[in-house]
């Protein structure tokens, strides 16, 4: 009987992420909009900002009466809302009710974030500050996560020359 050497069998090793590495973060991805879009981007972020109180104040209230959030936690949450940058100091809602209930207030934000961009975004396109391509993608980055947009991750801005 002839001997055939064993070799073993070749393997593949697969990393994971590598590509996704080397790709830029979702914030710096702002940077490719024109300056132009970025101003009309802000304006539509502090639009959806001053607004998030009044959107989000009638379900903290309402968790409030059903005793799922305490007057403190809410009073927080709009802190939050209103001024991500001083919820800083705030601290952030422990509780399992409390989170939830800021998530519900986050999606009535998202629903109506699209409504509230719509007019801003229109008279930039008519401006020609914006192109009809820039309005649809704002509008879907808005239907995607302006939660995200609320709670400090904004608009990017180009990096400061040394």
């Amino acid at each position: 009987m002839p001997v055939t050497a064993a070799h073993p069998p070749s393997r593949r090793i697969a990393v994971f992420g590598s590509v996704a590495a080397e790709r830029p973060p979702a914030a710096d991805r702002d940077e490719t909009f024109s300056p132009a879009a970025r101003a009309v981007l802000e304006l539509v972020v502090e639009a959806i900002a001053s607004n998030a109180q009044s959107i989000a104040a009638p379900i903290l209230d309402r968790a409030v009466a059903a005793g799922t959030i305490t007057r403190a936690e809410r009073h927080a949450m709009l802190v939050e809302l209103s001024d991500p940058e001083a919820s800083d100091e705030q601290p952030a809602p422990v509780s399992q009710d409390a989170r939830r209930t800021l998530r519900e207030a986050l999606t009535a934000i998202r629903r109506a974030a699209p409504a509230i961009a719509q007019p801003i975004l229109d008279e930039a396109v008519d401006a020609e500050r914006l192109t009809p391509a820039q309005e649809l993608r704002i509008l879907e980055r808005l239907r995607s996560s302006p939660s995200r947009v609320l709670r400090g991750t904004r608009v990017a801005e180009p990096a400061p020359s040394a």
